[in-house]
């Protein structure tokens, strides 16, 4: 130091090898001097401009309705921001077709009523959630015949997944 020669060695770029970061779900929040503890159970569908958002506060299941007015990209340190636009958390494929059969709030499969192959009519019962501790039937949108059932009692279920898929008769 007392020569003047040091030299600082090159930085390394940071290497993320394309992982993402998790999206945070469990929160301690402080509010008007009052902590809560909150955790995000689920949403529901990506594309409503008003979307319920369910979370359990202090142990209490809730659902809030946000209105998104403005949305970020987030970015593992590369360019290539559709990586990011493409990341799924689910592995169910996405529920976009008319013969697609979804939920309306996030749940947890309790029983499934029908099988591949089976012929159902619009209104039918084909699954039975349970969320925020009230069973729901989960009832075919259209008539058609069950082509591929995604879910097993026990799993944890999205609106914006598709259940089971029916091929319209």
């Amino acid at each position: 130091r007392q020569q003047g020669t040091l030299q600082p060695e090159s930085l390394e770029p940071v290497v993320t090898k394309g992982t993402h970061q998790p999206a945070p779900v469990d929160f301690n929040v402080t509010m008007h001097g009052e902590n809560y503890h909150i955790k995000v159970t689920g949403t529901g569908h990506k594309n409503l401009e008003t979307r319920p958002f369910y979370v359990s506060v202090d142990g209490m299941p809730e659902e809030i309705l946000i209105e998104t007015l403005d949305a970020i990209m987030p970015s593992n340190g590369s360019t290539d921001k559709t990586q990011t636009q493409q990341t799924k958390t689910s592995k169910r494929l996405r529920a976009t077709e008319p013969g697609h059969v979804t939920t309306s709030m996030p749940g947890t499969i309790v029983e499934v009523l029908t099988a591949v192959g089976d012929e159902v009519t619009a209104g039918d019962a084909l699954l039975v959630s349970e969320a925020m501790k009230m069973e729901t039937e989960i009832q075919a949108p259209i008539s058609g015949k069950v082509t591929a059932i995604h879910v097993s009692k026990g799993d944890n279920v999205n609106p914006d997944e598709a259940l089971i898929e029916l091929d319209p008769s």
